[in-house]
């Protein structure tokens, strides 16, 4: 019981910083770090941070798996991951010195074969309420949105609340399953809807048509800000300005601390959401956005800490959208 992070194609997160980049010569890293990676563990790592319940899965293998069970371990994270054949992903996130300008490498991951797709089913067909799903990431070969179709099926159909943080490509299929709350960001928004939404007034008139199947959708890096918008209420927040030294894994930062919040008002969620709504939906974005914040601030792949979440918080601002 508790939350639950699916995370199909996590990656070991290598990043550092170089004095510049050179095409077609030699950069040498320096202040290197290694983290687990991924939206649904990066999402995890702050739900963690905050002390909300949080059970970590997908798949995983080769060396690089077992060192991603070692860093999750050292950070006393609950994991219960599917054991592959293939090998897990590298990503690679390289700064320049001076510059908020980063270099980002992501590969496509292992190929998923059927046994290794029962096995992680069979897992989440045993989980018991109260709980909720986050899913986040992308989706390696062998593991289709098909099969994301099928556990937001499960979800609803056993009334587990389903969290979904997944590339444009892939969200586009899975508008029309219910969930609890979607959190693209405008470049994933507009991929897919298929077409782009160059003002507030468009993401706005967007994400409500949408609330129809998910009753929170949030869009941020829409303008300098980010949007909830539940079937009554609309909400608009802004950061404070603060020196951007990363944009890895802010957007899930945000939908950890989201999370977090979904977790702990769970009962008014399922007996009254519209109370929910009407009186908590604001702060949900405020928690978010302070958790995107605290990430931001940092160098390379790592994340905001509790401290900086909870010191970022009253500075959010917060206003009614259209």
């Amino acid at each position: 019981m508790g939350i639950y992070t699916l995370t199909p194609n996590p990656a070991l997160d290598l990043g550092g910083i170089v004095d510049k980049l050179i095409p077609n010569e030699k950069s040498y890293v320096q202040n290197e770090t290694r983290y687990p990676g991924g939206n649904g563990i990066n999402a995890a790592r702050i739900l963690q941070r905050l002390g909300s319940p949080v059970t970590l899965t997908g798949f995983l293998g080769g060396g690089v798996g077992q060192e991603l069970k070692r860093l999750m371990d050292q950070e006393s994270l609950h994991h219960k991951f599917i054991k592959i054949n293939g090998s897990t992903r590298i990503g690679i996130t390289v700064s320049a010195k001076n510059s908020p300008l980063q270099t980002r490498l992501s590969f496509p991951g292992p190929a998923i074969q059927p046994r290794e797709r029962e096995a992680l089913f069979d897992f989440i067909l045993k989980i018991k309420k109260p709980a909720m799903l986050v899913i986040g990431g992308s989706l390696p070969a062998g593991f289709s949105v098909y099969d994301l179709q099928e556990i937001l099926e499960f979800c609803q159909k056993k009334n587990i609340p389903a969290i979904v943080d997944c590339p444009g490509a892939v969200l586009k299929k899975i508008f029309s399953y219910q969930s609890l709350l979607i959190k693209p960001n405008l470049h994933e928004f507009q991929e897919a809807l298929g077409r782009p939404l160059p003002t507030i007034a468009s993401v706005l008139r967007e994400a409500r048509r949408l609330t129809k199947k998910n009753s929170l959708v949030c869009v941020s890096s829409v303008g300098k800000g980010a949007l909830l918008v539940t079937p009554q209420f609309a909400w608009y927040g802004k950061m404070p300005k603060v020196k951007i030294r990363s944009v890895v894994g802010a957007g899930d930062s945000m939908v950890g601390a989201m999370v977090s919040q979904l977790w702990r008002k769970r009962s008014l969620l399922a007996e009254n959401f519209a109370q929910f709504e009407k009186h908590h939906s604001e702060d949900l974005l405020r928690w978010g956005l302070a958790a995107a914040c605290a990430t931001l601030v940092h160098p390379g792949t790592t994340l905001g800490s509790r401290g900086q979440i909870e010191f970022f918080y009253p500075k959010i601002k917060i206003k009614p959208a259209g």
